[in-house]
């Protein structure tokens, strides 16, 4: 693997090779850390080599680490071992990478979270962590707060849609309204990723193109329209599963605005409301 994290902490190189042949179970001498411009100094046949930078700002270390033929770890599970053990904080790769602005945080008591990180040049390199989704003590001066930004650009699976339409089709843009009520029922059913949460206005925002469907249907060719209705009468079976009737009471508490007199979705409530874990 190779993968580079970012941390708090004094001496951390000093401290970093006995933790990395714990985690990837090899001896410490197979193990190399050097600055990252030492290329003299090096053991070249290392199980696993760490090369180092400092940092200035709310982060100390840059830590490029690369493993070779070692138990297979993800780093998620890298940096919180790199935490723990060393009890520093630690900025890792998300998994949105045509989102250079976000990152994620592993502690030492084991939290994980999104973060909104900003790179300087100097030398050495500033960073500052602007945004954070859990309260780290190590950036005082970190907003914290959901990052909504990171909700919608995660890929969710949408079989049904995908039968009848595929991605190579002309009709695949046409059908976004159901494509998009497809991922509101994976979303549910894994209980709202990547954080936990949905703001209430995307919510809206899902049940206004779903209201869209219908039309959509119509426009396509007669040799589609039936199978994508069946495919949207099966997203609403999901649906309706993984909701309650309330009659709109709790979308219209969590959006302050009434929706009496919409169709049979707008009445119902998530049996895990996301508007409930906002705050």
């Amino acid at each position: 693997m190779m993968c580079t994290l970012l941390t708090t902490g004094d001496g951390v190189p000093g401290r970093i090779a006995p933790t990395l042949a714990e985690i990837f179970g090899v001896p410490v001498p197979e193990v190399d850390v050097c600055d990252a411009w030492d290329l003299e100094n090096r053991n070249w046949e290392a199980s696993v080599t760490c090369e180092y930078m400092a940092l200035d700002g709310d982060l100390s270390w840059s830590l490029a680490i690369t493993a070779g033929d070692t138990p297979h770890i993800s780093e998620e599970e890298l940096a919180l071992a790199v935490a723990r053990a060393l009890r520093v904080v630690v900025i890792f790769p998300s998994d949105y990478p045509d989102i250079s602005w976000i990152d994620r945080v592993a502690t030492p008591a084991g939290e994980v979270g999104y973060v909104n990180t900003v790179e300087e040049e100097g030398e050495p390199p500033r960073w500052t962590v602007a945004v954070s989704e859990v309260s780290v003590s190590a950036f005082p001066h970190a907003e914290v707060r959901r990052i909504p930004e990171i909700i919608k650009p995660l890929q969710l699976p949408t079989p049904l849609t995908d039968a009848c339409v595929p991605g190579g089709s002309r009709w695949r843009d046409t059908v976004w309204p159901l494509l998009n009520w497809e991922r509101l029922t994976a979303r549910m059913e894994a209980d709202w990723p990547p954080s936990g949460w949905y703001p209430v206005s995307m919510y809206i925002e899902d049940l206004e193109l779903r209201d869209q469907v219908p039309g959509v249907i119509a426009q396509l060719p007669a040799e589609l329209q039936q199978p994508v209705q069946a495919a949207l009468e099966q997203v609403d079976r999901t649906y309706h599963r993984l909701t309650t009737e309330d009659g709109g009471a709790s979308l219209a508490e969590a959006a302050e605005s009434s929706f009496a007199g919409r169709v049979w979705y707008w009445h119902r409530r998530p049996s895990n409301p996301p508007w409930d874990k906002a705050n």
